[in-house]
């Protein structure tokens, strides 16, 4: 079976030269070397392909915020290291992001939409938190709405690393943009967002069942190439079924995971989930 991560791979290089909907699958399998029929093994469409792209991209930004917000820094950093992770995401993958926002509104299906609702449901769950820790003197009332500041903040000035050959000063824009979120809340005084809306819109928990959790991993064994990452992910499955693993074989297992970009989301719901 054709691994998804070298079509994503290549898929991601044609979307980025010549935009989404111009690339045919066709050209996707000749950049990859295989036959229709080896990606279709993989992916059932090229939706079905750009739902794992917004997967890679999304759940990359989840997994290092989730880290920030439970990190050992100073609550006083959190906001600043929220944005620098967030935008080192976009701008690592620049030319894909670029893609993505010119063409989503056209390209994109409802289901797709849906999913990165998802994500940004995850995302106002994480930011919550920063704000409760960094924010602490700020009325409750007030949070839902510094949420939505933080969050339009970091899309909005996204769009500085989709211009080809921008230079930023990473440091002085995640320093400014944390200068404004703390005047704002530190002198707002009426809210609009309400605490229903941030529970509507945040996902308070990702926890699958022990037995959807090796499901999950037996999913993924099928698309790593990676040697390493592979026999991680199934010594994890075969210590759920037969718990054998110490605590630090264990966290040393998790740590080859989180080292690989493809595979950070696979340690981050391994964590997240109920292995009773």
């Amino acid at each position: 079976m054709v691994k998804k991560q070298l079509i994503m791979e290549n898929a991601l290089q044609l979307f980025a030269k010549q935009g989404i909907e111009a690339t045919s699958i066709q050209q996707i399998t000749d950049k990859c070397g295989i036959s229709k029929g080896a990606f279709y093994l993989s992916f059932k469409s090229k939706d079905e392909l750009i739902f794992a792209l917004i997967d890679y991209f999304m759940s990359e930004i989840v997994v290092d915020i989730e880290q920030v917000v439970n990190s050992e820094r100073p609550d006083s950093l959190l906001l600043y290291d929220y944005y620098f992770h967030t935008f080192s995401t976009f701008k690592k993958h620049a030319h894909f992001a670029r893609i993505f926002m010119k063409e989503h509104q056209t390209t994109f299906s409802e289901e797709a939409f849906a999913k990165i609702e998802y994500y940004n449901g995850i995302l106002n769950r994480l930011v919550h938190q920063i704000v409760k820790k960094q924010f602490t003197h700020i009325a409750e009332h007030m949070m839902p709405d510094i949420v939505f500041t933080i969050q339009c903040f970091a899309r909005n000035y996204s769009e500085l690393f989709f211009r080809e050959g921008a230079e930023i000063d990473m440091d002085t824009l995640c320093c400014s943009l944390v200068e404004k979120v703390s005047v704002i809340a530190e002198h707002a005084r009426i809210p609009f967002f309400t605490a229903e809306w941030l529970q509507a819109t945040g996902i308070t928990s990702i926890k699958l069942s022990k037995d959807e959790l090796i499901e999950f991993l037996n999913t993924k064994l099928e698309e790593m190439d990676d040697a390493l990452i592979h026999e991680s992910i199934e010594l994890l499955r075969n210590h759920l079924v037969n718990p054998v693993l110490s605590p630090a074989i264990e966290q040393g297992l998790l740590k080859n995971l989180r080292s690989n970009s493809y595979s950070k989301w696979i340690a981050y719901i391994y964590e997240a989930c109920d292995k009773s």
